[in-house]
């Protein structure tokens, strides 16, 4: 399972409607300024999935992450926490990331 979840966060990600953004990484706007995570985004189009998945920007421990979360039904997924530079960062728990804020979710999206 832990193999599909990049194919699933790219998935998720293609179809975007971005939404307010909180800075982080030093940068207005994560989803245009970081390049990884707006190819993440744009690499993911033709995935079914794509209205389950939405991206959440928080905080763990003094640094700016992000996690692709689902409410997906039948999916069995673990979040991964990701750097300013898209790195996982191994030891991190989504309990443990606070300040979370969705920041992107596609339009189709079907999570409240």
């Amino acid at each position: 399972m832990i193999r599909i979840l990049p194919f699933l966060i790219l998935l998720f990600l293609f179809s975007c409607q971005e939404q307010d953004t909180p800075n982080g990484c030093n940068v207005a706007n994560p989803i245009e300024d970081l390049p990884w995570l707006k190819e993440l985004i744009k690499s993911n189009s033709d995935i079914n999935w794509v209205p389950y998945f939405y991206l959440v920007q928080g905080t763990y421990g003094d640094q700016t992450v992000f996690s692709v979360l689902n409410c997906c039904p039948f999916c069995r997924t673990v979040p991964q926490i990701l750097d300013c530079q898209g790195n996982v960062i191994a030891k991190a728990s989504i309990t443990e990331v606070t300040n979370q804020k969705i920041i992107w979710k596609p339009a189709e999206s079907l999570c409240n």
